[in-house]
């Protein structure tokens, strides 16, 4: 399934919610990432929710960039 250029790869993974609720992956797309002058290949997950939370944190490309998230301060 196309999605802005991107296609999807089908996912059967489960998460779970901060409520322990089950929370189902439609799927998962991979982009390139340019943060000069690096490059990284970041898989997303693709979910049908609300998040009320940043998804971003604990990536690997985000400290490897020395970067600080503002939720972090």
């Amino acid at each position: 399934m196309p999605i802005d250029g991107f296609h999807m790869k089908p996912n059967t993974m489960t998460v779970r919610a901060y409520d322990e609720t089950p929370k189902h992956i439609t799927g998962s797309i991979e982009i390139d990432l340019v943060i000069k002058p690096q490059l990284f290949l970041v898989t997303l997950q693709v979910m049908d929710i609300y998040p009320s939370y940043n998804m971003l944190l604990g990536k690997p490309w985000i400290h490897a960039i020395d970067a600080v998230a503002s939720s972090l301060h």
